[in-house]
């Protein structure tokens, strides 16, 4: 008896697949992001491993529309090429894909006005920033993911 309850504790399928539901009922994951949660569950990884193939198979795991949907977001939010590549790499999007759709985010949006907006709202006017402010302007706009020669023309060319 005391082996049938050791088996009887042992996660299934259908457990790790209800964890993995629970997940993605509250936002959309990337595969890697979505294996590591299941794993902090110390789910077997042979079983997560069948789960996320067959979540992927289904249409509900999606690494390019996770991709191009954060990505966005993250644009929206006026951050730069950089910073997108670095988040969306670190929730497990491999960088293919991640490239892809930088490329695809890139037709829609104007990077040199997404950080323009970006330097108005904490800086004000490019024109205005005495010679204490641009250094701070530049590391911001770094930290925010737009390119060194983006920022200068906007910090110097006005």
């Amino acid at each position: 008896m005391a082996s049938q309850k050791g088996e009887q504790d042992q996660p299934t399928r259908a457990d790790v697949e209800a964890a993995a539901y629970r997940f993605l009922g509250r936002r959309d994951y990337a595969v890697e992001e979505l294996a590591r949660k299941l794993r902090q569950k110390e789910l077997p990884q042979e079983l997560i491993d069948e789960v996320l193939k067959s979540l992927q198979q289904a249409g509900y795991l999606d690494d390019q529309r996770f991709a191009l949907v954060q990505g966005a977001i993250l644009a929206r939010k006026n951050w730069g090429p950089r910073q997108i590549s670095h988040k969306l790499r670190a929730r497990g999007v491999a960088e293919s894909v991640v490239e892809e759709a930088l490329c695809e985010i890139g037709r829609d949006v104007d990077w040199t006005a997404s950080a323009k907006e970006r330097l108005h709202a904490r800086f004000g006017r490019a024109e205005d920033l005495d010679d204490d402010q641009r250094p701070r302007a530049f590391r911001h706009l770094t930290y925010r993911g737009f390119a060194p020669a983006l920022i200068r023309r906007l910090l110097f060319d006005y």
